[in-house]
Order: structure tokens, then C-alpha cells, then sequence
């Protein structure tokens, strides 16, 4: 999916990642007027006051900083942090604040529910000595920092409101039902995009116009930055950094894995990119020979293990398997067997490093394995996928899903997920339609 958002900022990012997710249960209500059925959050007189909780993790403090920016230009005036409990907003993340859940349970909090799930969150207007309150609880820093942006879209704010110059309107006051209450949680665990084919349009932007670089095809840090503030805001977690020939590889730019922490977004990289590895940008033949697995398998498995010793303590999401350098079949190999067989010890070999250099159990370290074009065919000729790798289930490149997980294949640990392809650039094959169509979703079951 590519898509193009254009404004003073000309935002051009291109999406091709698993991009669905889905949140239950939204309910909005901002009223010009307020009468005893209604909280008053914002009053039009004094600034909005709110308190967190003291233990949060850095993607909360992101989150803090973008709601306190939009409600200056939705009241004109910046909210203020209190460290008292009579405050308008009081926000808690609840699994570094263990010591709060008695309370929270008095103010009929369910709090086993948000224990028991990732990146969710519980917003109620509570009441105590006739002063009410808006009590947002997250279940992790994910979960508490999708609540804490539930409130600026409740007053208005668009998630494009920075790529796309939405500018919200003003408001004089905010209200919500007195008995207002929301549970979101999210029905995919993995939310995310692929930054593809960014060299005609996110990647000259940023280094030529948003940060002005020497380094020519480096997306920065602070474009990378403002990407992930909009994945909080869409409630997605995860992305496949730019990986193009042209483009500096993700690792390479200074402060861009510090920027993804501090927004809780999760690393992968694409169908072609082993172990968090971006070979167009990476592999140097001159260097490391050829990329053949057959033939140099030891180059090959010293470059995996650079990567996997460097990223192993953060959160990613390793794809697993091996393609060519780029969008191109496996090298040193002919037959379908052929293909089979050295696929599987690759495989076998990419658990081994990984059990090595990243968790022991290597069953609980997220990983997938995307059967895109010719893969497919490998996967179908018996190749052994271990159970807790998600598959990454792929489309066409015309729109219509190649495979969906069969009867047996849902039964997995590692689950499914989907690659999906909106509109397709491929210029030199004369297939492009990414200039001028975008497939309709409405092709698919």
C-alpha cells in the first residue's frame, strides 16, 4: 500500500506491512455546553491539569508530550502536570504500578482484563467526594500511551494532524458523559508498516528538505521520529524500516533504533532481510563474497551474528528464512528440492543464532517467515516452519490474497499474519500502478 499525503510537509510514506488492526468499543462526546450529566475536562477559563503516575515507561512520556501539544492548540492554552489528586486527568500505567490496584479496584477498574492483555487501555470518568475525575489506566506503556491519545482524538485531533497540517478546531470547552467508560484492546498483536520504495518520495524528502543532510538516501532520525509519533496515534506498534538500495540502512542512522524505543515501536524487516539485516544497504560482495548460503555460509552466518549481537536486546521482530540480496530468488540453488532443502537449514541455522545471541527459548522470541513470491512454492514442497513463527501470509501483487492459514495452520502458536500490497510499484516489469490506483479491499473474502 503506498499512499500519499500531501501539505506543507509533503508526506510521502509508503505503506506494504501488515497494516490491519482493529479496536473495539469507541465512544466520543465533546459538547459545547455542560450540565450535571457531564465532566467538564476543559472549562475555558483555567488550564487543563493532569497527573501520571510515577513509574511510566518512555513511549508514555512521548505520548504526555504529544497530548499536552495538542490540547495547546485545541484550548490555547498548554495543560499543566500537578502532583496533587485533584487534578482533571489522572493517568496510570499499571504494570509498573502495581501498588495502585487496590484503588483502582475501588473505582471499578478491571483490572484482571488489563492485566491480561497488550497495549490496551481503560478510560472512566470516576467520582470521589463529589469531585470527578477522568481516570485513564493502560495496561502497559503501549496500552497507557494509546489512552492518553484516545483523549486528544475525543477533542478532536486527527492522527494526521502533523503529516497531513489537520489542524484542529478550537474549542471552548470539553465534556464527556458522567458515566462515561471505554475498553480498547487490540485484535492483532502486531500493527504496522512497510516503508517501501521511499527513494522517490519519503527519503529525498528528508534528507533534502526536513534534515538537511550530507549523507545522501539517509532518512534521519527526526523523520523517523514524527513516523512513529503517527504508528502511536494509529495504535500501531511496528514497522519494516526503508531498505532500498539508495536509502542508509536503518542501524546506520544515528538515534533511529533510540527513537523507536521511546515510541514502543517494534523492528522487523522485509521478505528479503534476515535477522533484522538490510543487505541491499549492508551486503558488500567485495567484502563478504557472495551472497550464497551454499557456497559461503559461514560469511553469511558472521553477518547475521554481527546484527543479531548488536539489536539483540531490544524489541524486534525477526524475519526469518533467506531470498536473495534483494527482491530475488535464494542463490546456489536450481531444483525445487534444492531450494527446499537449503531453505530448511537455513531455517535451522537462523534458530540456533538466535537461541545464541538474542534468548535461549528461542520458541519466545517473536519471529516470522513471509512465503512471498517464490517462497510460497518452497513452503508448499514440505518445508518444516517451527510452530511459533507467525507466518506472514502475502498478496499477489494484484491485489488477491495468495494463501490464508488452512484449517491446521491456525492451530499455531506463532500465529498469521498478512503482507499486503494497497497499489504496486514495479516500473522496470511495466507493472507499476502506484501513481495513479490503489486496489479496492472490498477483492478480498
Amino acid at each position: 500500500m503506498k499512499s500519499n499525503f500531501y501539505g506543507n510537509r509533503k508526506s510521502l510514506i509508503a505503506i506494504c506491512f501488515c497494516s490491519v488492526f482493529l479496536f473495539g468499543n469507541r465512544i466520543v462526546c465533546i459538547a459545547a455546553n455542560h450540565n450535571e450529566g457531564e465532566f467538564v475536562w476543559y472549562n475555558g477559563k483555567q488550564a487543563i491539569t493532569y497527573s501520571v503516575s510515577k513509574s511510566v515507561s518512555p513511549v508514555v512520556t512521548v505520548a504526555l508530550d504529544m497530548f499536552t501539544g495538542d490540547m495547546k492548540q485545541v484550548t490555547g492554552v498548554l495543560p499543566q502536570k500537578t502532583h496533587t489528586g485533584n487534578t482533571a486527568i489522572k493517568i496510570v500505567q499499571l504494570d509498573k504500578n502495581r501498588s495502585a490496584l487496590k484503588e483502582l479496584l475501588k473505582q471499578d477498574v478491571p483490572v484482571d482484563s488489563l492485566m491480561s492483555k497488550k497495549d490496551a487501555f481503560f478510560i472512566k470518568v470516576t467520582e470521589s467526594s463529589n469531585k470527578k475525575q477522568l481516570l485513564v489506566v493502560g495496561s502497559d506503556g503501549r496500552g497507557t500511551a494509546y489512552g492518553i491519545l484516545e483523549l486528544s482524538r475525543l477533542a478532536g485531533v486527527s492522527p494526521w494532524v502533523w503529516w497531513g497540517d489537520v489542524t484542529p478546531i478550537k474549542k471552548n470547552q470539553l465534556t464527556l458523559p458522567a458515566d462515561y467508560t471505554t475498553f480498547q484492546s487490540p485484535s492483532v498483536e502486531y500493527r504496522g508498516i512497510f516503508l517501501n520504495d521511499e527513494d522517490w518520495s519519503l527519503q529525498p524528502w528528508s534528507w533534502k528538505n526536513f534534515e538537511p543532510s550530507d549523507t545522501k538516501g539517509r532518512i534521519g532520525a527526526r523523520t523517523y521520529k514524527e513516523i512513529f509519533k503517527l504508528l502511536m496515534r494509529l495504535r500501531a506498534n511496528a514497522i519494516w524500516p526503508g531498505m532500498h538500495g539508495i536509502t542508509t540502512p536503518f542501524y546506520f542512522v544515528p538515534g533511529a533504533k533510540e527513537a523507536a524505543d521511546s515510541c514502543g515501536i517494534v523492528i522487523g524487516t522485509s521478505h528479503c532481510e534476515p535477522l533484522m539485516r538490510n543487505n541491499v544497504g549492508e551486503w558488500k560482495v567485495s567484502e563478504r563474497g557472495e551472497y550464497n548460503y551454499i557456497t559461503n555460509r559461514e560469511s553469511v552466518q558472521s553477518y547475521w551474528t554481527e546484527r543479531l549481537k548488536e539489536a539483540g536486546r531490544y524489541e524486534n521482530f525477526y524475519t526469518i528464512g533467506m531470498r536473495g540480496i534483494h527482491d530475488s530468488g535464494m542463490e546456489g540453488v536450481k531444483t525445487l528440492q534444492e531450494k527446499t532443502d537449503a531453505l530448511q537449514q537455513v531455517i535451522n541455522d537462523q534458530r540456533t543464532l538466535l537461541s545464541k545471541y538474542v534468548k535461549k527459548d528461542v520458541a519466545k522470541i517473536p519471529q516470522a517467515f513471509v512465503p512471498y513470491k517464490e517462497v510460497l512454492q518452497i513452503m508448499e514442497n514440505g518445508l518444516q516452519v517451527p510452530d511459533d513463527i507467525t507466518l506472514i501470509w502475502c498478496d499477489d501483487n494484484y491485489g488477491y490474497m495468495t494463501r490464508l492459514s488452512d484449517q491446521e495452520q491456525q492451530k499455531r502458536s506463532g500465529g498469521a499474519g498478512v503482507y499486503y500490497h494497497l497499489s504496486y510499484w514495479a516500473i522496470r516489469y511495466g507493472r507499476s500502478n502506484g501513481w495513479f490506483a490503489n486496489y479496492i479491499l472490498a477483492h478480498q473474502p
